[in-house]
């Protein structure tokens, strides 16, 4: 399923958007049947869907290691099933509101159904999850700011969410010690953002 067309406007609608209502899009707005086509959706991954070299392809001989992937609706079924025992959070930036006609992100049809810029997309994402899996509550946060890694990486939601309480050993002042910023240091590298200046920026103690 897609956003209804009324939770797609043209608009920005700004940090508090929400959309509750989805649904399969009609003939004539489904963008020639590609709606729901990888990388946009889950179709196309199905044994048999693609040719080698093709990144579908990959995907699937991937995928198949794990899971059944001999139709769309079992993979599908099989992926959502996993995906509702992680625990996944969310940023967006409320800024992040760049018409993605201007080239921000991706303006392809089926990108489009989702959304008109990536905060709009990204809301509503929650409230799709919110209705595929009943009484799930997604974790999200919004951050001051644009589409920015840095912004990202040093909002309050990632610190508490990336560096938990017992980060330091039990009797050390991580503030007295930098144990904490050591801490901090080690879980940026885990994430992939390597070098001094992201270390800094983000790991410094009047952050924390």
């Amino acid at each position: 399923e897609r956003p209804d067309p009324a939770c797609v406007p043209d608009e920005d609608q700004g940090p508090h958007w929400s959309c509750r209502n989805f649904s399969i899009p009609s003939p004539g707005h489904d963008c020639d049947s590609r709606w729901d086509k990888y990388w946009i959706g889950l179709d196309g991954l199905q044994d048999g869907a693609s040719s080698e070299g093709q990144l579908r392809h990959d995907v699937n001989q991937y995928l198949r290691r794990f899971i059944d992937t001999s139709s769309t609706s079992l993979l599908s079924k099989e992926i959502r099933d996993r995906w509702a025992t992680k625990d996944i959070r969310f940023l967006f930036g409320s800024g992040d509101t760049v018409h993605c006609n201007v080239g921000a992100c991706s303006n392809l049809c089926a990108a489009m159904l989702t959304g008109k810029n990536r905060l709009q997309r990204g809301l509503n994402f929650m409230g799709y999850l919110k209705r595929l899996f009943p009484g799930y509550q997604p974790v999200w946060g919004i951050y001051h700011g644009g589409h920015s890694a840095i912004l990202a990486y040093s909002s309050d939601y990632f610190t508490a969410w990336a560096i938990e309480e017992d980060c330091t050993p039990e009797g050390v002042d991580p503030y007295a010690s930098g144990a904490l910023v050591k801490c901090c240091k080690d879980l940026v590298k885990t994430y992939g953002l390597h070098g001094t200046g992201w270390n800094h920026y983000i790991c410094k103690p009047a952050s924390l």
